[in-house]
Protein backbone atom coordinates (compact mmCIF):
# COMPACT_ATOMS: atom_id res chain seq x y z
CA UNK A 1 0.00 0.00 0.00
CA UNK A 2 1.08 3.12 -0.98
CA UNK A 3 -0.94 5.80 0.66
CA UNK A 4 -0.11 8.15 3.84
CA UNK A 5 -2.09 6.52 7.12
CA UNK A 6 -3.13 10.53 7.88
CA UNK A 7 -4.64 10.47 4.23
CA UNK A 8 -6.09 7.08 4.45
CA UNK A 9 -7.80 7.56 7.88
CA UNK A 10 -9.50 10.67 5.94
CA UNK A 11 -10.95 9.33 3.52
CA UNK A 12 -12.62 6.68 5.51
CA UNK A 13 -13.91 9.05 7.55
CA UNK A 14 -15.53 10.94 4.76
CA UNK A 15 -17.17 7.70 3.85
CA UNK A 16 -14.61 6.46 0.92
CA UNK A 17 -14.67 2.87 0.62
CA UNK A 18 -11.34 1.18 -0.26
CA UNK A 19 -11.19 -2.25 -0.82
CA UNK A 20 -7.75 -4.20 -0.28
CA UNK A 21 -5.63 -1.15 0.84
CA UNK A 22 -2.55 -3.04 0.22
CA UNK A 23 -2.86 -2.94 -3.87
CA UNK A 24 -3.81 0.62 -4.08
CA UNK A 25 -1.90 3.97 -4.41
CA UNK A 26 -3.35 7.33 -3.55
CA UNK A 27 -0.97 10.56 -3.68
CA UNK A 28 -1.27 14.13 -3.69
CA UNK A 29 -4.92 13.90 -3.72
CA UNK A 30 -7.43 16.33 -1.79
CA UNK A 31 -9.31 14.69 0.83
CA UNK A 32 -12.07 17.27 1.17
CA UNK A 33 -12.66 16.74 -2.96
CA UNK A 34 -13.56 13.26 -2.88
CA UNK A 35 -17.21 12.25 -1.85
CA UNK A 36 -19.14 9.87 0.36
CA UNK A 37 -19.47 6.37 -1.04
CA UNK A 38 -16.56 6.58 -4.22
CA UNK A 39 -15.24 3.09 -4.20
CA UNK A 40 -11.35 2.30 -4.86
CA UNK A 41 -10.73 -0.84 -5.94
CA UNK A 42 -7.58 -2.95 -5.83
CA UNK A 43 -5.17 -1.92 -8.37
CA UNK A 44 -5.93 1.53 -8.54
CA UNK A 45 -3.20 4.53 -8.54
CA UNK A 46 -4.89 7.50 -7.88
CA UNK A 47 -3.02 10.95 -7.59
CA UNK A 48 -3.50 14.62 -8.85
CA UNK A 49 -4.29 17.91 -6.24
CA UNK A 50 -7.15 17.95 -9.11
CA UNK A 51 -8.72 14.76 -8.21
CA UNK A 52 -12.47 15.43 -8.14
CA UNK A 53 -14.82 12.64 -7.20
CA UNK A 54 -18.76 12.40 -6.82
CA UNK A 55 -20.37 10.38 -4.93
CA UNK A 56 -21.48 6.76 -6.03
CA UNK A 57 -18.52 6.89 -8.49
CA UNK A 58 -16.54 3.33 -9.25
CA UNK A 59 -12.82 3.73 -10.16
CA UNK A 60 -11.00 0.36 -11.66
CA UNK A 61 -13.72 -2.21 -10.58
CA UNK A 62 -12.13 -4.35 -14.17
CA UNK A 63 -8.47 -4.24 -12.85
CA UNK A 64 -7.61 -1.00 -11.29
CA UNK A 65 -5.82 1.09 -13.77
CA UNK A 66 -3.54 4.51 -13.44
CA UNK A 67 -6.46 7.82 -12.62
CA UNK A 68 -4.33 11.39 -12.37
CA UNK A 69 -6.38 14.59 -12.18
CA UNK A 70 -9.81 12.80 -12.84
CA UNK A 71 -12.80 15.52 -12.39
CA UNK A 72 -16.10 12.92 -12.28
CA UNK A 73 -19.85 13.51 -11.16
CA UNK A 74 -21.55 11.37 -9.57
CA UNK A 75 -22.09 7.79 -10.55
CA UNK A 76 -19.34 7.70 -12.70
CA UNK A 77 -18.17 4.26 -13.59
CA UNK A 78 -14.31 3.89 -14.95
CA UNK A 79 -13.59 0.29 -14.87
CA UNK A 80 -10.00 0.57 -15.72
CA UNK A 81 -7.02 1.91 -18.17
CA UNK A 82 -5.48 5.02 -18.39
CA UNK A 83 -6.97 8.40 -17.29
CA UNK A 84 -5.35 11.50 -16.88
CA UNK A 85 -6.52 14.84 -16.90
CA UNK A 86 -10.12 14.42 -18.04
CA UNK A 87 -13.89 15.49 -17.38
CA UNK A 88 -16.97 13.00 -16.62
CA UNK A 89 -20.19 14.72 -15.94
CA UNK A 90 -22.82 12.37 -14.11
CA UNK A 91 -23.54 8.55 -14.94
CA UNK A 92 -20.47 8.16 -17.42
CA UNK A 93 -19.30 4.66 -17.94
CA UNK A 94 -16.44 3.32 -19.71
CA UNK A 95 -15.30 0.14 -19.31
CA UNK A 96 -12.27 -1.80 -19.44
CA UNK A 97 -8.91 -0.96 -20.45
CA UNK A 98 -10.11 2.83 -21.93
CA UNK A 99 -7.37 5.65 -22.41
CA UNK A 100 -8.50 8.87 -21.97
CA UNK A 101 -6.22 12.12 -21.78
CA UNK A 102 -6.17 15.71 -21.89
CA UNK A 103 -8.93 17.87 -23.30
CA UNK A 104 -11.65 15.38 -22.82
CA UNK A 105 -15.31 16.42 -21.61
CA UNK A 106 -17.95 13.53 -21.69
CA UNK A 107 -21.21 15.11 -20.45
CA UNK A 108 -24.06 12.86 -18.69
CA UNK A 109 -24.36 9.34 -19.39
CA UNK A 110 -21.89 9.05 -22.25
CA UNK A 111 -20.74 5.39 -21.98
CA UNK A 112 -17.96 3.16 -24.12
CA UNK A 113 -17.09 -0.12 -23.80
CA UNK A 114 -13.50 -1.47 -23.88
CA UNK A 115 -10.34 -0.15 -25.48
CA UNK A 116 -11.29 3.48 -25.98
CA UNK A 117 -8.94 6.28 -26.88
CA UNK A 118 -10.19 9.49 -26.36
CA UNK A 119 -7.73 12.75 -25.89
CA UNK A 120 -9.35 16.34 -27.19
CA UNK A 121 -12.64 14.33 -27.46
CA UNK A 122 -16.04 16.36 -26.29
CA UNK A 123 -19.18 14.27 -26.58
CA UNK A 124 -22.65 16.21 -25.48
CA UNK A 125 -25.58 13.95 -23.09
CA UNK A 126 -25.87 9.73 -23.95
CA UNK A 127 -23.54 9.60 -27.02
CA UNK A 128 -22.16 6.13 -26.85
CA UNK A 129 -19.39 4.44 -28.29
CA UNK A 130 -18.39 0.51 -29.06
CA UNK A 131 -15.64 -1.22 -28.30
CA UNK A 132 -11.62 -0.52 -29.64
CA UNK A 133 -12.63 2.61 -30.90
CA UNK A 134 -9.75 5.48 -31.78
CA UNK A 135 -12.06 9.26 -31.65
CA UNK A 136 -9.80 12.23 -30.72
CA UNK A 137 -9.99 15.65 -31.00
CA UNK A 138 -14.10 15.22 -31.85
CA UNK A 139 -17.29 16.91 -30.89
CA UNK A 140 -20.49 14.87 -30.95
CA UNK A 141 -23.74 15.51 -30.00
CA UNK A 142 -27.48 14.41 -31.27
CA UNK A 143 -30.10 12.46 -29.43
CA UNK A 144 -33.08 12.98 -27.49
CA UNK A 145 -32.74 10.59 -24.16
CA UNK A 146 -30.32 7.92 -22.47
CA UNK A 147 -32.32 5.30 -25.47
CA UNK A 148 -32.05 7.80 -28.69
CA UNK A 149 -29.11 8.45 -28.39
CA UNK A 150 -25.94 9.59 -30.98
CA UNK A 151 -23.83 5.96 -31.84
CA UNK A 152 -20.02 5.41 -32.54
CA UNK A 153 -19.67 2.05 -33.66
CA UNK A 154 -16.80 -0.84 -32.39
CA UNK A 155 -13.59 -0.81 -34.41
CA UNK A 156 -13.68 2.87 -35.88
CA UNK A 157 -10.79 5.52 -36.07
CA UNK A 158 -11.13 8.49 -36.28
CA UNK A 159 -7.92 9.84 -38.17
CA UNK A 160 -6.77 13.66 -37.42
CA UNK A 161 -3.04 13.61 -38.55
CA UNK A 162 -2.05 14.36 -42.08
CA UNK A 163 1.13 13.35 -44.36
CA UNK A 164 1.88 17.51 -43.72
CA UNK A 165 2.07 17.44 -40.04
CA UNK A 166 -0.89 18.99 -38.91
CA UNK A 167 -3.51 17.98 -37.01
CA UNK A 168 -7.73 18.86 -37.38
CA UNK A 169 -11.01 17.49 -35.49
CA UNK A 170 -14.17 16.71 -36.90
CA UNK A 171 -17.80 17.90 -35.54
CA UNK A 172 -20.63 15.81 -35.51
CA UNK A 173 -23.87 17.72 -35.22
CA UNK A 174 -23.18 20.99 -33.54
CA UNK A 175 -23.25 23.10 -30.25
CA UNK A 176 -26.29 25.43 -30.72
CA UNK A 177 -29.04 22.63 -30.89
CA UNK A 178 -26.82 19.45 -29.89
CA UNK A 179 -26.77 21.61 -26.01
CA UNK A 180 -30.60 21.55 -25.93
CA UNK A 181 -30.98 17.53 -26.33
CA UNK A 182 -33.76 17.77 -29.35
CA UNK A 183 -31.83 16.73 -32.35
CA UNK A 184 -31.94 13.57 -34.08
CA UNK A 185 -29.05 11.07 -33.20
CA UNK A 186 -26.21 10.60 -35.41
CA UNK A 187 -25.24 6.95 -36.39
CA UNK A 188 -21.47 6.27 -37.31
CA UNK A 189 -21.27 2.13 -38.13
CA UNK A 190 -18.54 0.08 -37.06
CA UNK A 191 -15.52 -0.69 -39.05
CA UNK A 192 -14.85 2.43 -40.54
CA UNK A 193 -12.37 5.13 -41.13
CA UNK A 194 -13.11 8.97 -41.11
CA UNK A 195 -10.18 11.26 -42.17
CA UNK A 196 -11.04 14.37 -40.27
CA UNK A 197 -11.56 17.07 -40.65
CA UNK A 198 -15.15 16.56 -41.70
CA UNK A 199 -18.62 18.03 -40.70
CA UNK A 200 -22.07 15.38 -40.27
CA UNK A 201 -25.25 17.01 -39.80
CA UNK A 202 -28.05 15.47 -37.12
CA UNK A 203 -29.74 12.49 -38.49
CA UNK A 204 -27.09 11.14 -40.40
CA UNK A 205 -25.80 7.32 -40.71
CA UNK A 206 -22.67 6.73 -41.95
CA UNK A 207 -22.65 2.90 -43.07
CA UNK A 208 -20.58 0.33 -41.50
CA UNK A 209 -17.32 -0.45 -42.99
CA UNK A 210 -16.84 3.30 -44.79
CA UNK A 211 -13.80 5.26 -45.32
CA UNK A 212 -15.55 9.11 -45.44
CA UNK A 213 -13.43 11.90 -46.22
CA UNK A 214 -16.02 14.78 -46.83
CA UNK A 215 -18.79 15.91 -45.00
CA UNK A 216 -22.19 14.61 -44.90
CA UNK A 217 -25.18 17.42 -44.57
CA UNK A 218 -28.36 16.41 -42.52
CA UNK A 219 -30.71 13.54 -42.72
CA UNK A 220 -28.33 11.19 -44.98
CA UNK A 221 -27.50 7.88 -45.11
CA UNK A 222 -24.02 7.33 -46.48
CA UNK A 223 -21.91 4.59 -47.81
CA UNK A 224 -17.89 5.66 -48.53
CA UNK A 225 -15.31 3.40 -49.95
CA UNK A 226 -11.67 3.75 -49.95
CA UNK A 227 -10.35 5.87 -52.54
CA UNK A 228 -8.04 4.34 -54.91
CA UNK A 229 -5.33 6.17 -56.57
CA UNK A 230 -1.69 7.16 -57.51
CA UNK A 231 -0.60 10.56 -58.15
CA UNK A 232 2.65 12.36 -57.00
CA UNK A 233 2.94 14.33 -53.49
CA UNK A 234 5.03 16.88 -52.44
CA UNK A 235 5.57 16.97 -48.27
CA UNK A 236 5.94 20.99 -48.55
CA UNK A 237 3.21 21.98 -51.17
CA UNK A 238 -0.20 21.98 -49.89
CA UNK A 239 -3.59 20.97 -51.85
CA UNK A 240 -7.39 22.39 -50.99
CA UNK A 241 -6.49 24.61 -48.05
CA UNK A 242 -10.55 26.07 -47.89
CA UNK A 243 -11.79 23.15 -46.40
CA UNK A 244 -9.53 23.01 -43.94
CA UNK A 245 -10.00 26.54 -42.52
CA UNK A 246 -13.46 27.08 -42.57
CA UNK A 247 -14.38 23.66 -41.41
CA UNK A 248 -11.69 24.28 -38.30
CA UNK A 249 -12.95 27.81 -37.60
CA UNK A 250 -16.08 26.46 -37.33
CA UNK A 251 -15.32 23.65 -35.13
CA UNK A 252 -13.47 26.67 -33.03
CA UNK A 253 -16.55 28.59 -33.09
CA UNK A 254 -18.64 25.49 -31.59
CA UNK A 255 -16.27 25.37 -28.69
CA UNK A 256 -16.60 29.00 -27.99
CA UNK A 257 -20.19 28.20 -28.03
CA UNK A 258 -20.16 25.59 -26.03
CA UNK A 259 -17.98 27.87 -23.44
CA UNK A 260 -20.33 30.14 -23.17
CA UNK A 261 -23.31 27.87 -22.63
CA UNK A 262 -21.50 26.72 -19.56
CA UNK A 263 -20.57 29.90 -18.20
CA UNK A 264 -24.16 31.71 -18.46
CA UNK A 265 -25.98 28.34 -18.31
CA UNK A 266 -24.54 25.44 -16.47
CA UNK A 267 -22.56 27.50 -13.59
CA UNK A 268 -25.29 30.18 -13.33
CA UNK A 269 -27.88 27.37 -12.60
CA UNK A 270 -26.05 25.78 -9.30
CA UNK A 271 -25.20 26.72 -5.78
CA UNK A 272 -23.89 23.94 -5.23
CA UNK A 273 -19.83 23.66 -4.56
CA UNK A 274 -19.16 20.69 -6.00
CA UNK A 275 -20.67 21.32 -9.27
CA UNK A 276 -19.80 24.59 -9.58
CA UNK A 277 -16.28 23.01 -9.28
CA UNK A 278 -16.96 20.41 -11.84
CA UNK A 279 -18.33 22.69 -14.41
CA UNK A 280 -15.40 24.94 -13.90
CA UNK A 281 -13.13 21.92 -15.07
CA UNK A 282 -15.22 21.30 -17.41
CA UNK A 283 -14.79 24.47 -19.11
CA UNK A 284 -10.64 24.10 -18.56
CA UNK A 285 -10.99 21.43 -20.94
CA UNK A 286 -13.08 23.50 -23.56
CA UNK A 287 -10.57 25.77 -23.58
CA UNK A 288 -7.77 23.90 -23.82
CA UNK A 289 -9.59 22.65 -27.28
CA UNK A 290 -10.01 25.92 -28.28
CA UNK A 291 -6.13 26.54 -27.69
CA UNK A 292 -5.35 23.64 -29.47
CA UNK A 293 -7.31 24.12 -32.53
CA UNK A 294 -6.11 27.46 -32.73
CA UNK A 295 -2.25 26.45 -32.39
CA UNK A 296 -2.89 23.49 -35.00
CA UNK A 297 -3.95 25.96 -37.91
CA UNK A 298 -1.29 28.89 -36.28
CA UNK A 299 1.50 25.79 -37.31
CA UNK A 300 -0.51 25.63 -40.72
CA UNK A 301 0.08 29.11 -41.32
CA UNK A 302 3.58 29.11 -41.10
CA UNK A 303 4.08 26.23 -43.62
CA UNK A 304 1.72 28.40 -46.74
CA UNK A 305 5.26 30.53 -47.68
CA UNK A 306 6.59 27.46 -48.40
CA UNK A 307 4.15 25.86 -49.87
CA UNK A 308 3.24 28.73 -51.68
CA UNK A 309 6.76 29.18 -53.14
CA UNK A 310 6.28 25.73 -54.63
CA UNK A 311 3.14 26.94 -55.97
CA UNK A 312 4.52 29.60 -57.61
CA UNK A 313 7.60 27.27 -59.03
CA UNK A 314 5.38 24.50 -61.04
CA UNK A 315 3.78 24.97 -64.35
CA UNK A 316 1.18 27.60 -64.41
CA UNK A 317 -1.69 25.97 -65.50
CA UNK A 318 -5.47 26.52 -63.67
CA UNK A 319 -4.48 23.85 -60.85
CA UNK A 320 -1.64 26.04 -59.89
CA UNK A 321 -2.98 29.70 -60.51
CA UNK A 322 -6.39 28.53 -58.45
CA UNK A 323 -3.73 26.85 -55.53
CA UNK A 324 -1.57 30.41 -55.27
CA UNK A 325 -4.71 32.69 -54.73
CA UNK A 326 -6.20 30.57 -52.07
CA UNK A 327 -2.81 30.36 -50.15
CA UNK A 328 -2.39 34.01 -50.55
CA UNK A 329 -6.06 34.26 -48.94
CA UNK A 330 -5.97 32.07 -46.44
CA UNK A 331 -2.55 33.50 -45.14
CA UNK A 332 -3.90 36.79 -45.22
CA UNK A 333 -7.88 35.68 -43.84
CA UNK A 334 -5.69 33.98 -40.80
CA UNK A 335 -3.80 37.43 -39.68
CA UNK A 336 -7.45 38.95 -39.87
CA UNK A 337 -9.26 36.18 -37.82
CA UNK A 338 -6.35 35.89 -34.93
CA UNK A 339 -7.05 39.73 -34.79
CA UNK A 340 -11.32 39.41 -34.22
CA UNK A 341 -10.91 37.94 -30.37
CA UNK A 342 -12.59 41.28 -29.02
CA UNK A 343 -15.28 40.97 -31.53
CA UNK A 344 -15.85 36.99 -30.63
CA UNK A 345 -15.95 38.17 -26.62
CA UNK A 346 -18.49 40.62 -27.30
CA UNK A 347 -20.92 38.51 -29.50
CA UNK A 348 -20.31 35.85 -26.23
CA UNK A 349 -21.34 38.52 -23.52
CA UNK A 350 -24.21 39.80 -25.63
CA UNK A 351 -25.77 36.12 -25.51
CA UNK A 352 -26.61 36.44 -22.28
CA UNK A 353 -30.11 37.98 -22.64
CA UNK A 354 -31.04 34.98 -24.47
CA UNK A 355 -29.39 32.42 -22.03
CA UNK A 356 -30.54 33.74 -18.60
CA UNK A 357 -34.17 32.04 -19.10
CA UNK A 358 -32.43 29.03 -19.62
CA UNK A 359 -30.50 28.96 -16.19
CA UNK A 360 -33.32 30.53 -14.04
CA UNK A 361 -35.50 27.39 -15.68
CA UNK A 362 -32.27 25.10 -14.52
CA UNK A 363 -32.41 26.53 -11.46
CA UNK A 364 -35.96 25.53 -10.20
CA UNK A 365 -36.19 22.09 -12.28
CA UNK A 366 -37.73 19.02 -10.05
CA UNK A 367 -35.06 17.15 -7.68
CA UNK A 368 -34.05 13.38 -10.01
CA UNK A 369 -34.86 15.81 -13.16
CA UNK A 370 -31.04 15.80 -14.87
CA UNK A 371 -29.59 18.78 -16.48
CA UNK A 372 -30.17 16.90 -20.08
CA UNK A 373 -33.67 15.56 -19.57
CA UNK A 374 -35.13 19.13 -18.72
CA UNK A 375 -33.07 20.65 -21.46
CA UNK A 376 -35.00 17.79 -24.10
CA UNK A 377 -38.32 17.84 -22.61
CA UNK A 378 -38.98 20.88 -19.61
CA UNK A 379 -38.07 23.98 -21.30
CA UNK A 380 -40.42 25.79 -23.86
CA UNK A 381 -39.84 26.47 -27.54
CA UNK A 382 -40.12 30.63 -26.84
CA UNK A 383 -37.15 29.97 -24.46
CA UNK A 384 -34.77 27.50 -26.55
CA UNK A 385 -35.29 29.17 -29.81
CA UNK A 386 -33.49 32.54 -28.89
CA UNK A 387 -30.90 30.96 -27.00
CA UNK A 388 -29.80 28.66 -30.08
CA UNK A 389 -29.72 31.50 -32.04
CA UNK A 390 -27.35 33.65 -29.49
CA UNK A 391 -24.95 30.24 -29.73
CA UNK A 392 -25.24 29.90 -32.98
CA UNK A 393 -24.06 34.00 -33.29
CA UNK A 394 -21.20 33.07 -31.55
CA UNK A 395 -20.21 30.68 -33.35
CA UNK A 396 -20.76 32.76 -36.33
CA UNK A 397 -17.84 34.94 -35.21
CA UNK A 398 -15.27 32.69 -35.50
CA UNK A 399 -16.52 31.76 -39.49
CA UNK A 400 -15.04 33.90 -41.81
CA UNK A 401 -17.62 33.46 -44.23
CA UNK A 402 -21.54 33.77 -43.88
CA UNK A 403 -22.59 30.62 -45.10
CA UNK A 404 -21.61 27.21 -43.82
CA UNK A 405 -18.87 25.91 -45.78
CA UNK A 406 -20.01 24.51 -49.40
CA UNK A 407 -18.49 20.72 -48.61
CA UNK A 408 -21.37 20.76 -45.49
CA UNK A 409 -24.09 21.75 -47.52
CA UNK A 410 -26.60 19.36 -48.97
Amino acid sequence: MTIDPLLFHHLQKRGVVIHAPESITIEGVQPERIQAGVEIFPGVNLRGEDTLLGAGTRLGRAGGGWFENVRAGRRVDLYGGYFQDCVFLDGVTMRGQSEVRGGTLLEEECEAAHHVGYKMTIQLPWVVAGSLVNFCDALVSGGTSRKDHSEIGSTLALYNYTPWGDKFASLFGDVPNGVFCRQKRIFIGGQTQIVSPVHMGFGSVLAAGSSLRRSVAENRLVSCAATDFDMPFDGVRYGALTPKFELTLRYIGNLHALLTFYKMVRLPSTDNPFETALYNAAMQQITQGIGERTKRLDELAKRLPASLEAWRSSPHDATTVKRIAEHERWMTDWARWKKLQAQRTAVADSAKPALSPVANALRERRAGISVPEFLARHLSIEVVEPAISALQSVVNTCCLTKTAPSSIRA
